[in-house]
């Protein structure tokens, strides 16, 4: 089984936590969007190789704080994992520098030409509008070789579904993806081999038992792959 979209880091113990996914044979894609996640994931990509795959960039949430040497930095931690993936990045209306032309898009427009540079999958953070990011990646000449889109915790209709898959891209379902009903509609159009599983697991995921007590890296491990069962036979029942 493969988490698509985690952010082991995000939580207590992860080294033991990745151990724990291991011992299991869970594989993850490791999401570092911030330059503290980069340092504090570099260790965890060292460690377990095999079953985790690097994905390294700057999500929109900060794109008005981040300095440009961060911008530099990124190419720096791309070039050290070579497998890595680009991202995640993208847009979201609930934080500033939304509007086109301001800072979400250029960071955006900045790591895409990078995953095109690279040839890297370049990870996708869409909260709100789908079509806006979508016609950057179709005016920068996406996909390349190993340049596509994936469209993490995919929020998106039919129509997002038709022109993203024109590039290749895959969508990685989260628990969130069944809530609205356009885009519940639109996983059916979806072909097999383009669907994802992911948790998106974070410091918002939750760790704690009934009794208040923390979860152990067992336990968490256990409940990132229960999370991951929950969206697989969601799916299932289309």
């Amino acid at each position: 089984m493969l988490d698509f979209h985690v952010h082991l880091a995000r939580l207590p113990e992860a080294a033991l936590v990745c151990r724990e996914l291991q011992r299991r044979h869970i594989q993850s894609v490791l999401v570092a969007c911030e330059p503290w996640e980069w340092d504090a994931c570099a260790p965890l990509f060292q460690e377990f190789p095999q079953t985790l795959i690097p994905c390294i960039g700057i999500h929109p949430m900060i794109a008005e704080q981040v300095s440009n040497e961060s911008w530099e930095q990124l190419k720096t931690w791309l070039q050290k994992f070579p497998q890595a993936y680009v991202g995640e990045c993208g847009l979201d209306k609930r934080y500033p520098g939304y509007a086109p032309n301001e800072a979400q898009e250029k960071l955006l427009t900045f790591q895409a030409k990078l995953a095109l540079e690279f040839n890297r999958p370049l990870m996708i953070h869409a909260v709100g509008d789908h079509r806006r990011i979508l016609k950057i990646l179709e005016d920068l000449g996406f996909p390349g070789s190993n340049a596509f889109p994936i469209f993490h915790r995919f929020g998106g209709d039919k129509e997002v579904v038709k022109r993203a898959l024109r590039m290749h891209a895959l969508f990685s379902i989260h628990p969130d993806s069944f809530r609205k009903a356009s885009t519940k509609a639109s996983l059916s159009a979806i072909p097999q081999e383009s669907l994802r599983l992911e948790t998106d697991a974070d410091e918002s995921f939750p760790i704690q038992n009934p009794d208040g007590t923390q979860k152990t890296p067992d336990e968490i491990a256990q409940a990132l792959i229960q999370s991951l069962q929950t969206v697989e036979e969601s799916l299932k029942s289309l």
